[in-house]
């Protein structure tokens, strides 16, 4: 620490140097040298603790005895975690005194918090006395994402719309032309999205409030001439080119499900597969009701996939088409999973292009068809002339392929 208390730096001004400054506060996040002395520091407390668990009467939280898992770092924050005994939590604080009189560094009571679950009473009270923690409540924001022990609600979804909400405000009151709103929602929002949506299921409610922020700033708040989905079509399919929030999920989700099946090398995966699947094939696993919204939202992909090609064979043969050494492609994915707006059902859309051409038919309708539905293949767009009065011309349908005529 003499090393980091006694530096000096020195400022470039109009070509010149100025200095030298002596930084008198010590090691603090956003030094240039903090991340490589944080690092060695902190490798000695994680050495510290591999080596002197073993020898120690400490119990090992239930999820974490399989991979002996003891705690988690990034960045400042640490996690810790143990079985809820007195013996277990006194050992790991013993372990962070010993830390602090090695390295100079202490940890900020402010800040420290202990997460209970399954602990009587009594023997609670007796943990909050002896260590002076704060009783944290769930959810909780990590790394800006809720953390919680029951299903997510619209609510901890909130700080996803807040965020795309204020990007709108924004620019709402400046001069954009349409082409530039729709690259504003292309880039930037879809930007936001993207963080939450490769890490959480979104839920429905979720999903319409991003949409309506969305569309409200792409029609400046007048009534939108064309459906949301249909914007989110290919540009060569007559669309703007938008993803769509529901499919984009699904895609990103798919790659958390394919780094479980090749086994990749992280923590999170591991954990997965030696806590839940327990040696198993993910494409056979099936969720608990008590299992987490995100492993029970994985569990229908891999139905879905398997459902759809036959067999989880075959499903593996096909997803291995959309990955190359870095993962799972989710471009390549988002276009099988953007096919797929309803269980057994085509996705009906209109096309004026395609109407302008066949004068002489009622219905000029383009069908998205799904191979568990329809022998074609998926990538196949064809025109679909369908004579059935219930159809109305200007909205969306879903027709069931049995309604459907000859493919032109």
């Amino acid at each position: 620490m003499e090393y980091v208390s006694t530096s000096s730096f020195s400022v470039v001004s109009n070509g010149s140097l100025h200095g030298f400054f002596a930084g008198k506060k010590g090691l603090r996040q956003g030094d240039p040298t903090w991340p490589a002395l944080f690092l060695l520091s902190i490798e000695y407390f994680s050495r510290l603790i591999k080596r002197k668990i073993p020898i120690s009467n400490f119990n090992f939280h239930s999820k974490c005895e399989k991979l002996k898992t003891t705690h988690l770092l990034f960045a400042d924050d640490l996690m810790l975690f143990s079985r809820g005994d007195l013996p277990s939590i006194h050992i790991l604080m013993e372990y962070l005194q010993e830390f602090n009189d090695v390295s100079g560094l202490a940890v900020n009571t402010s800040k420290l918090s202990i997460f209970t679950a399954g602990i009587e009473n009594n023997q609670l009270h007796e943990i909050l006395a002896r260590t002076d923690f704060d009783r944290g409540e769930m959810p909780v924001r990590y790394l800006d994402i809720p953390l919680a022990a029951q299903r997510l609600s619209v609510r901890d979804y909130s700080p996803l719309v807040d965020q795309i909400a204020n990007c709108i405000f924004k620019w709402v009151a400046k001069s954009l032309s349409f082409a530039g709103q729709l690259e504003l929602i292309r880039s930037v929002i879809q930007g936001v999205e993207c963080f939450w949506l490769q890490i959480l299921p979104l839920l429905v409610a979720v999903v319409e409030k991003i949409h309506r922020l969305c569309r409200n700033f792409l029609w400046n708040s007048r009534r939108a001439p064309v459906a949301w989905e249909d914007i989110c079509h290919p540009k060569d399919e007559g669309g703007l080119g938008i993803r769509y929030i529901q499919s984009w999920n699904v895609a990103l989700l798919a790659r958390i499900l394919w780094n479980i099946h090749r086994k990749a090398n992280t923590l999170w995966v591991q954990w997965v597969n030696g806590v839940y699947l327990r040696g198993g094939s993910v494409w056979d696993w099936q969720p608990k009701k008590g299992d987490s919204l995100l492993l029970q939202r994985l569990s229908k992909i891999s139905n879905r996939v398997v459902t759809t090609f036959g067999s989880s064979e075959a499903a593996i043969q096909h997803m291995a088409g959309w990955s190359s050494s870095k993962g799972l492609e989710t471009s390549k994915a988002y276009k099988y999973f953007s096919l797929d707006y309803g269980e057994g059902f085509l996705h009906v859309t209109t096309d004026l292009r395609s109407f302008k051409k066949i004068a002489d038919a009622r219905y000029a309708l383009i069908l998205k068809n799904r191979p568990s539905t329809c022998s074609l293949s998926v990538s196949i767009q064809r025109l679909c002339v369908v004579q059935y009065p219930a159809l109305a011309w200007h909205q969306p349908t879903y027709v069931h392929p049995s309604q459907c005529g000859e493919m032109a």
